[in-house]
């Protein structure tokens, strides 16, 4: 990636890691992922930008809160316009991810599409994704630049091979997905066994498993519902007790937005059902009044919920 690109990821993990750091609730194993991310000079410069803004933010948040107790008042409005303000501050951090630009085939936020490559091997990418491809030599090789992308590998003979970010997965004819985001890069293997590889560690991964690779840490493969997971591919969100802000991150995500939750603990509130992903913004619209709250979009690339 170009050093822009680094940049804007760091600066993207940054929000990210602030965020879940203020939620009391943190395991240690985050924890430690957070110290061992912060450990790049990048990051934790990113990292330092944030805290700087949002002191600089809350300083004059804390003494309108303190007016506002004296007349009773109730404080979760006044949280949603300090952070509309925060959100506005902090636009400039998380620049257009530029992956992207040129890449041989993209979808935009809520696009799905489906790819056939020249040796007849299959690609659906997800929302806002974007692959390279290269079908020549001894090596068939992706590249994920951005979002996600399901493979369902036809066998020639020749190694196939996804690389994303410094994590290769390396098969000769299986079904898996690999997506990226801020918060590391993710494998799910539906059928066959990949290999996933970094400079410092590899991990055999076999169906129904999945796992996380974190600045080159691979974690420990899980075992997971994958035809759940890889629902996406068929234009739902299929999810069984998983956290409310992981859900409306993502519906907010098929819309292009970024999702801003004000309460924390709200956001740990557990979510099972199906979800429309053709139709993401009336199913985060029901969800956010199932839940009696409130939705409002900033600049058009922010959506804060409280």
């Amino acid at each position: 990636m170009t050093n822009s690109s680094e940049n804007s990821v760091s600066q993207q993990q940054a929000l990210d890691w602030f965020t879940r750091l203020r939620d009391e609730r943190l395991d240690s194993a985050e924890r430690e992922a957070f110290e061992a991310w912060i450990q790049l000079p990048q990051n934790a410069q990113a990292y330092a930008e944030v805290e700087h803004l949002w002191r600089t933010l809350e300083l004059p948040a804390q003494r309108v809160r303190k007016a506002e107790r004296s007349r009773r008042r109730p404080w979760r409005r006044l949280a949603a316009v300090a952070c509309l303000v925060m959100a506005a501050g902090v636009a400039w951090i998380s620049a257009p991810r530029l992956q992207g630009l040129g890449s041989d085939y993209v979808t935009a936020a809520g696009e799905r599409r489906e790819v056939l490559l020249g040796d007849g091997t299959r690609l659906w990418l997800d929302s806002a994704s974007a692959v390279d491809v290269d079908l020549q030599g001894p090596m068939r090789r992706v590249w994920l630049r951005e979002g996600r992308v399901f493979a369902d590998v036809v066998r020639d003979g020749r190694p196939f091979v996804v690389q994303v970010d410094q994590a290769k997965v390396e098969v000769l004819g299986t079904r898996f997905s690999v997506s990226r985001s801020a918060v590391g890069d993710e494998v799910v293997l539906l059928s066959g066994r990949v290999q996933v590889r970094t400079p410092l560690q590899q991990q055999l991964l076999t169906p129904g498993q999945r796992l996380v690779v974190l600045d080159q840490q691979v974690q420990a493969p899980q075992a997971v519902d994958a035809e759940r997971l890889l629902a996406w591919r068929s234009g739902l969100l299929q999810v069984r007790e998983a956290p409310l802000k992981d859900v409306l991150r993502q519906l907010a995500e098929y819309q292009g937005k970024r999702l801003v939750l004000l309460d924390e603990k709200v956001g740990r509130q557990p979510v099972s059902g199906s979800f429309n992903l053709d139709r993401a913004g009336s199913a985060l619209d029901a969800l956010v009044s199932n839940r009696q709250l409130q939705a409002h979009t900033l600049m058009g690339h922010w959506l804060i919920i409280h």
